[in-house]
């Protein structure tokens, strides 16, 4: 039970940012091309920091069986949300412009910045090698399967160097590689990494912040009454969770493999599929809206899923 008081406590810790976020990108403090290179130094500098420097560690079976394990888990999440959010959408009445979005925002969590954030608070430099061996699937389909649905003929016909230029994929492929073979990269090279590594919480957080301040309060009001808003965030947030963890309980998995897979899935909706809708043609609105009700809705449902689950484990 302490663990689900070290679980609320930080994530209201890490809300009280995106506040932070949500008041600077309000009062105009920082200007859109500035929220954009935050977001390039979030995604291109710090993140992949993060994450080499969680997987610099010495090589050891177990860390070895568990990061094994946590990319079946991967594919089996990921493969049954695809199919799934695929069926779900074919079966609703949408607009066209809305129907990829739709199906992108229950299909893809915030793992990379919000997920990464709650299991390194939770579980420290280990839990984030198992995460980003986790997230890798995740990110080739984020750059992928995401922007095919919503423009097929935006993605290039080299996907490979498509899927290369995602600085999380990378920095998990070259950090596994740190931790599998015996490369040691000298303290004065890793330290300034583990710095600004370091950076990735509050960068992350005020960030998000910053995206959701875009929506109105005349916004919230009108998509209060659209049935499809609810239907996304309550299947992102709650249903697919429980869903697809819930048989997973009969494996018995070690409750750090089992708890890091699970709120990585419970994670809301990404900002990255509203800029995926104002690029590839989709309805930016409707997704920024969904992203901004399950952002904030997630500061309970995660508690919530992971004391669900504490209670059966």
């Amino acid at each position: 039970m302490d663990s689900l008081f070290t679980l609320a406590y930080q994530i209201g810790s890490l809300y009280i940012i995106v506040a932070i976020g949500w008041i600077i990108r309000r009062k105009k403090l920082i200007s859109e091309q500035g929220q954009r290179a935050m977001t390039t130094l979030l995604l291109y500098v710090a993140l992949p920091c993060l994450i080499i420097s969680s997987m610099h560690i010495p090589f050891q079976y177990e860390q070895a069986y568990g990061a094994f394990i946590m990319f079946v888990l991967s594919i089996y999440i990921m493969g049954g949300t695809l199919f799934l959010s695929r069926f779900i959408t074919r079966r609703l009445t949408l607009p066209r412009e809305r129907k990829a979005v739709f199906e992108n925002i229950i299909l893809f969590g915030n793992q990379g910045f919000i997920g990464m954030v709650i299991i390194l608070q939770l579980f420290g430099q280990e839990g984030i090698l198992l995460a980003s061996v986790f997230n890798l699937i995740y990110y080739v389909l984020m750059w992928t399967y995401a922007i095919y649905i919503m423009n097929p003929g935006m993605l290039p016909d080299s996907k490979a160097v498509f899927i290369l230029k995602n600085p999380g994929f990378l920095a998990t492929v070259f950090g596994f590689i740190l931790f599998i073979f015996p490369v040691q990269i000298p303290a004065f090279i890793m330290e300034p990494i583990a710095t600004i590594g370091q950076m990735t919480v509050p960068l992350s957080m005020i960030m998000i912040g910053m995206m959701i301040s875009t929506i109105t309060f005349s916004d919230v009001i009108a998509y209060m009454k659209d049935i499809f808003v609810y239907i996304a965030v309550i299947s992102r947030l709650f249903i697919y969770p429980i869903l697809f963890f819930l048989p997973l309980l009969l494996f018995h998995l070690p409750f750090e493999w089992f708890m890091i897979a699970c709120l990585l899935s419970a994670t809301p909706s990404p900002a990255t599929i509203s800029m995926y809708a104002q690029v590839y043609g989709g309805d930016v609105e409707f997704s920024a809206v969904v992203v901004f009700f399950s952002t904030l809705l997630s500061a309970i449902s995660i508690p919530l899923v992971y004391l669900l689950f504490l209670y059966f484990i």
